[in-house]
């Protein structure tokens, strides 16, 4: 009977089990600028406790709401459920259902635990903040199980348990006092933040150059997509398969040349226009208080610097498709391994001078 309902689910629950970490790692990427942008750096530690903490709150949406039954109206035809509303139903089935209900219970309790410990280590809420949004949170989740999200499906595709809300805010709860317990032995530390980093590390730089090409390939993308619809909704077609606009005669293969050309010139204006006139400071190394040049350089070293950098960033992270692809994934594993080695990128190893001291400003912050 068991297998027989998870089966509505297989189609849906393969699709969270898919994308849930890889959209977990995509929004990780604005929190640790964020998290560049206040503290002006950021521990491998921190990296991966943001990561943790998306994974995690994205796993109540993967795993309690969005796998819906496959087929929704075969679902609903035979799958009648009504909600439970008696608070003390869990003795009753402690009762009859012996560890499969107890293990049921301590599910409801863990599965909200580090909601509690986020809501106390991470945002340092107060317990009369933490409690009611540890409740509201468990009583959406219910309320949208029981209503079918909301209509979307159609009938409940879960149980709305009042049982559940007991157990989950009171896993919250417990995770708070626990995030309570590990603030007093490892509290927060007093550090140095430089206000300028002129030597960043791998993982800094990863961050500023993501900032950089999500604008970059969202302007492309919106750029791309208005190119396409005035070619396609406003020219006049031909036998000959191209289209007029005007006087300008546009073939369908060369719509996609312009597009390819659209984004290399926006990522020359990102990686290379800007950083060159704000002295290595792209928006993303702005967002995150860091400069590209390592060094101070003048005159050719300066160009050679930046033609070097150009080449790299377009030949690993240009429009690039089929083998070309892989020869720059191959290129991005060196570059990582040369890196791990020297500390540096290639380019960064061009002579110039250090950064004058006084030029980096320091700020005391509390970091984690």
């Amino acid at each position: 009977m068991l297998s027989t309902y998870l089966g509505y689910f297989s189609g849906s629950f393969g699709i969270s089990l898919v994308f849930w970490p890889f959209t977990s790692l995509l929004l990780t990427l604005p929190i640790l600028a964020l998290i560049y942008n206040r503290y002006h750096r950021l521990q491998l530690v921190s990296a991966l406790s943001a990561y943790l903490v998306i994974l995690y709150l994205l796993a109540l949406v993967f795993f309690t709401l969005w796998p819906m039954p496959d087929d929704r109206a075969a679902f609903c035809a035979t799958h009648h459920l009504s909600p439970q509303l008696d608070p003390l139903r869990f003795l009753a089935d402690l009762s009859t259902g012996g560890r499969t209900a107890l293990f049921q219970i301590l599910l409801n309790v863990v599965f909200f635990l580090p909601l509690g410990f986020i809501m106390g280590r991470v945002c340092r809420w107060k317990l009369r903040v933490a409690l009611p949004v540890g409740f509201l949170v468990s009583l959406f989740i219910e309320t949208a199980q029981g209503t079918g999200a909301f209509g979307l499906v159609g009938c409940a595709y879960r149980l709305f348990d009042v049982d559940d809300l007991i157990w989950n805010t009171s896993g919250a709860l417990i995770g708070y006092l626990v995030a309570l317990v590990v603030n007093r032995l490892l509290p927060a530390k007093r550090t140095e933040a430089a206000e300028l980093v002129t030597r960043p590390g791998f993982l800094h730089r990863c961050v500023a150059l993501a900032v950089d090409l999500v604008l970059c390939y969202i302007i492309s993308m919106s750029l791309g997509l208005g190119l396409t619809y005035v070619v396609h909704r406003l020219a006049t077609y031909h036998l000959d398969g191209s289209y007029r606009l005007g006087p300008l005669a546009v073939d369908p293969g060369h719509l996609n040349t312009m597009v390819i050309i659209l984004d290399l010139m926006l990522l020359l204006v990102f990686e290379l226009v800007i950083p060159v006139f704000r002295r290595g400071r792209t928006l993303g190394a702005t967002f995150t208080h860091m400069t590209v040049e390592t060094k101070v350089r003048n005159g050719w070293s300066r160009l050679v610097f930046y033609v070097l950098r150009t080449l790299v960033i377009l030949a690993v992270f240009g429009p690039w498709t089929g083998t070309m692809r892989q020869y720059t994934l191959l290129l991005a594993l060196i570059l990582v391994i040369f890196y791990l080695i020297k500390r540096q990128m290639p380019y960064d190893l061009l002579p110039g001078e250090d950064w004058p001291h006084e030029s980096t400003q320091t700020v005391s912050r509390t970091v984690e």
